[in-house]
């Protein structure tokens, strides 16, 4: 390019920068003045610590079955050769129930639908009412009707006492047990009179 071409240029794009000031000089200052004034805007800092999001966020029934209780209830069965077994079946405590008085009342109830498919079944005279289980410190007193003593021979009674017994020192936390029936304590049981030794624990029953 000339040196006469570059001076045109020159002349030229000097003009129209006198021309475009001329007829929007005011508009640009404006423009200008208006981001002068317009506050500054902070950009936040990115934080690198980053908090693992569960999978799952327990609700409040999802705790509530969490910390559940669970008692341990003993029924009977027979094994493979139809020789009798003490079948342990859990359950959840309903709220609010003490966990010891749930155990023994869901025992006086029998097994339910499902653990009889299972073959559990109970010794226990469905007549046994539950006539009170007093806690004294360390000590704790179940009191039944004397429906829990009639009805069966002698094998019928060691095995309801069994469940009783089981079911007793599974749930008492390391208590000593007393079983009263009719409100008095017994040391004999049955027609042909058990000796029973307490408080209640795996060798009451031996002589």
């Amino acid at each position: 390019m000339s040196n006469f071409s570059k001076i045109v240029i020159l002349i030229l794009l000097v003009l129209s920068f006198f021309f475009i000031r001329e007829k929007y000089g005011d508009e640009i200052f404006n423009f200008v003045s208006q981001l002068k004034a317009m506050p500054k805007v902070e950009i936040p800092e990115i934080n690198n610590n980053i908090t693992e999001i569960p999978d799952k966020i327990p609700t409040e029934e999802a705790t509530t079955i969490i910390n559940k209780q669970k008692v341990s209830i003993y029924f009977l069965a027979l094994d493979s050769n139809d020789n009798g077994i003490y079948k342990k079946v859990t359950r959840d405590v309903i709220s609010g129930e003490d966990k010891f008085d749930y155990a023994i009342k869901e025992l006086l109830k029998g097994p339910n639908l499902v653990e009889k498919s299972m073959g559990a079944y109970s010794e226990i005279p469905k007549s046994t009412k539950l006539l009170g289980i007093k806690h004294k410190g360390n000590k704790i007193i179940i009191d039944l009707s004397s429906d829990f003593q009639y009805g069966g021979g002698t094998d019928s009674i060691y095995s309801r006492m069994m469940q009783l017994i089981e079911t007793a020192i599974n749930n008492s936390n390391n208590k000593k047990i007393y079983l009263y029936l009719d409100g008095k304590q017994v040391n004999f049981i049955g027609g042909e009179g058990i000796m029973i030794t307490q408080p209640l624990n795996e060798k009451s029953l031996e002589i």
